[in-house]
């Protein structure tokens, strides 16, 4: 699969600002985790153009729910890449192992996972 993250965030980064949508995007090499924050007409608008385009595939919405507080409130999308040895093991500390099946997981721990490996990115 050839793509362009920089691209793909940059236009994440203009549409977002303009829909007031946060996030978090991690890309491990072989799936992308992604999580959406804003209002529901937003996210939901969002998440349904993501869903629909045909450039994705096995699109699976883990969870939808309503917040008090955004997670991710500086970030248009922010980007973590890779599956080096430090995100191993902060995956390891929530899950039995790295690779993670969307059909099963726990959202709250894959949330908590999300939010340790965007501490790396600050």
């Amino acid at each position: 699969m050839s793509m362009d993250l920089r691209e793909l965030i940059k236009t994440c980064h203009r549409n977002n600002a303009m829909n007031s949508i946060t996030g978090i995007l991690h890309y491990s090499g072989t799936y992308f985790l992604q999580v959406l924050e804003g209002g529901r007409a937003e996210v939901s608008a969002t998440y349904h153009r993501i869903a629909n385009d045909p450039r994705h595939s096995n699109v699976i919405l883990i969870s939808c729910s309503d917040v008090r507080e955004r997670l991710f409130p500086v970030w248009t999308m922010g980007l973590h890449e890779g599956m080096d040895e430090e995100t191993r093991n902060i995956f390891l500390r929530y899950f039995a192992t790295k690779d993670v099946n969307p059909e099963t997981v726990n959202v709250d721990s894959l949330l908590d996972v999300l939010q340790d490996l965007s501490a790396e990115l600050s």
